[in-house]
């Protein structure tokens, strides 16, 4: 079991991430290849006796595991335990430090583990792991067409569009149908009524399917779902785990929309709460007001602002390469490159 570990350390990249883990019990859930084994992995190196067990391994017997995992503990040969694709009758040692990786959150763990959701690289964390001494500028320009899966920016050029897709065929199985068609709805506001209604127009699909598998993306961080800030019951504008995920599946793409998934995104990384209205395209818990405009000028911006009536004092615009700083109407507004947004204290 130790040289499994080994084995595991040795096939994946360890990269320093910025979700920091302490000592004590924790579960990681989180999107498919987001990172979460690799953090897990790396946190577990400073020990001496570390123990990986994936319960999806075809080489294991969970039943032997159990029992040599019991052994270990009473001769006090494991000081931590990393139980990959944990799954619920799986019975846990009595160790202090235990870390639990799932999918979604909504699988069963026990009572005393603290909940950490783990989220793709944000243009800050990717930024950090060149080793070309790339610019700003260019990295910049493979991160927007890239993607934030850790593992894609290693890759051959050629091989990049290939990965992500099967990446997405080997978490959504027999659902990859529905989740391809709702892709075009990327950044858009609808209603999972709404979306029923035009993709069984291509699928056959029943309400209830359709409504379960939606909540079931949502728990394993692959979809979000954003709501209103002021009525929960309008409908919610819907985001993808991995803003690049046009890319890989459409041929009529919205640069808009995959910029707005960017912005989304980097926002969630660092806010509890965000919220979207009619007159702004997001808000967050600290009542910061945001535009995703990518290529505006000032005249732009001012039309914008005189159109949506807000009377917040202070509106910020994040755009691909322009800055700017401005009043409108008494009201105070800053364009900021996303470069300068994500690295920033936004």
């Amino acid at each position: 079991m130790e040289e499994y570990f080994l084995e595991k350390i040795q096939n994946f990249i360890i990269l320093p991430r910025r979700f920091g883990l302490k000592n004590g019990k924790t579960h990681l859930f989180g999107c498919l290849k987001c990172g979460k084994t690799s953090i897990a992995l790396d946190f577990a190196k400073k020990f001496k006796n570390p123990i990986y067990i994936d319960c999806k391994d075809p080489r294991l017997d969970i039943d032997n595991v159990k029992s040599m995992l019991l052994k270990y503990y009473l001769e006090k040969k494991i000081d931590i335990l990393i139980v990959d694709n944990f799954i619920s009758d799986f019975a846990l040692p009595k160790l202090e430090n235990i870390i639990l990786i799932t999918h979604s959150r909504d699988i069963f763990i026990p009572e005393d583990f603290l909940h950490k959701q783990i989220y793709p690289l944000t243009f800050e964390e990717y930024v950090s792991f060149d080793k070309k001494n790339l610019s700003i500028n260019t990295l910049f320009n493979h991160f927007l067409k890239d993607g934030n899966l850790p593992e894609i920016q290693y890759l051959n050029e050629h091989q990049k569009i290939s990965r992500k897709q099967e990446i997405n065929y080997l978490a959504f199985k027999d659902n990859i149908e529905l989740f391809k068609n709702l892709i075009p709805y990327q950044s858009r506001k609808i209603t999972t009524n709404q979306l029923y209604t035009q993709i069984k127009k291509q699928l056959k699909i029943s309400k209830d399917k359709i409504y379960h598998l939606i909540n079931e993306f949502q728990s394993s961080g692959m979809i979000y779902l954003l709501p209103h800030i002021e009525d929960c019951k309008k409908p919610k504008k819907i985001y993808f785990y991995d803003f690049s995920i046009p890319y890989a599946f459409c041929n009529d793409k919205s640069f808009q929309a995959i910029f707005d998934n960017m912005v989304f995104l980097e926002l969630l990384s660092k806010h509890k709460t965000i919220h979207y209205s009619e007159n702004y395209d997001f808000i967050t818990e600290k009542n910061q007001i945001f535009f995703c405009i990518p290529f505006p000028n000032a005249k732009l911006i001012e039309e914008k602002i005189i159109k949506s009536k807000i009377k917040y004092p202070k509106i910020n615009i994040i755009t691909i390469n322009y800055d700017f700083e401005g009043r409108t109407n008494g009201i105070k507004w800053e364009a900021i490159s996303f470069m300068n947004f994500a690295l920033g204290g936004f």
